[in-house]
């Protein structure tokens, strides 16, 4: 016996796929809110953490090297001041130390890398990071200075120059006088 739709047939499977394809697009409209709500919390969350994440010196400065190290000096100068209060009345001394700053590396050459010289800590809120910063030319010396008055770090000045040896001189110096005074 041949397979033979009538119109009754055709009209309730036609009603039938209708009735799922209605189901079908409500899950889906469904899944797409939850995702989406989901999805929303999750970066509400995210930008609440990171906005609210203590910042240590050694992270502000892991940071700083990292955007110097892209080659993007101005960036990495930018970034020092984002925590610090006091940056927009100082705005056109940072703009000055982004261009004095990128003068000396063009001078200087590619960074090669940066070495913690010294760690200095005057208390809890206060500290001070020496790094020899080695370019292809001269090295320079980056010195940090982060102050905590509160809840956050943040840095209270930033020096760099390219008198590395003249320091280095001064510092043998102060140690053979202090072996013959011993």
């Amino acid at each position: 016996m041949p397979f033979c739709m009538t119109p009754i047939k055709i009209r309730m499977l036609h009603m039938e796929h209708s009735y799922f394809n209605r189901r079908l697009h409500f899950i889906n409209t469904s899944l797409r809110i939850i995702m989406k709500s989901v999805l929303l919390t999750l970066a509400f969350m995210l930008v609440y953490t990171c906005s609210h994440a203590q910042a240590t010196p050694e992270e502000i400065t892991t940071k700083f090297f990292s955007l110097y190290k892209s080659g993007d000096s101005n960036k990495s100068v930018d970034y020092l001041f984002t925590n610090s209060d006091f940056s927009k009345d100082i705005a056109d001394g940072i703009d000055d130390l982004k261009r004095q700053l990128k003068k000396q590396i063009d001078a200087d050459g590619k960074f090669l890398g940066a070495d913690l010289l010294s760690k200095r800590v005057a208390g809890p809120n206060y500290v001070i990071y020496s790094y020899l910063v080695r370019h292809q030319r001269e090295p320079l010396t980056f010195n940090f200075i982060f102050y905590k008055a509160s809840d956050k770090w943040q840095l209270q000045n930033f020096k760099y120059h390219n008198k590395t040896d003249e320091e280095l001189e001064e510092a043998v110096k102060v140690y053979h006088s202090k072996a013959n005074n011993d």
